[in-house]
């Protein structure tokens, strides 16, 4: 059997008292982030997919999670996600995928990537924003200057 790593996003932070207790409860080596709301486990089974459903089946009742995802793509660089969803969302999600002949996978698979797209064109203005605010007030130089002091020291 192989070690998956999984990241667990969590609907909430939790505190070391809840992370022990899963832990013990779930037996599964667990490390968390410094917001306490994504947890790394590392799961032992043949494939990821049997991993994501062993800490499912270990820790949905213990934890409040959001959204499980591999910490590392698969071979096709695409990474495993398992998202809980209502009977009804599910069946939402099948009709809207049938009417584009698409399964159930694509169809989620292509929402989440116009989402993120529409993230990073989100960022990019914001940035974009940010930084004519900036340009109204120091010059190129001094804003060079910040930044560099920032990242290297």
């Amino acid at each position: 059997m192989t070690v998956h790593a999984i990241e667990i996003t969590l609907t909430r932070s939790i505190d070391a008292v809840e992370l022990r207790a899963a832990q013990q409860e779930s037996a599964l080596l667990m490390a968390a982030a410094d917001d306490r709301k994504r947890l790394v486990v590392l799961v032992s089974a043949k494939n990821e997919g049997r991993a994501i459903r062993k800490i499912w089946k270990r820790l949905a009742d213990v934890l409040p999670i959001d959204v499980l995802c591999g910490l590392f793509p698969g071979p096709d660089g695409k990474y495993l996600m398992s998202i809980p969803m209502s009977e009804e969302l599910h069946e939402r999600i099948r009709n809207c995928a049938a009417v584009e002949q698409k399964t159930p996978e694509e169809y989620l698979q292509e929402a989440i990537a116009q989402a993120l797209a529409r993230d990073r064109s989100t960022r990019r203005a914001q940035l974009e924003c940010s930084l004519n605010e900036l340009l109204r007030t120091y010059s190129p130089g001094e804003i060079t200057g910040a930044a560099a002091r920032r990242i290297t020291g």
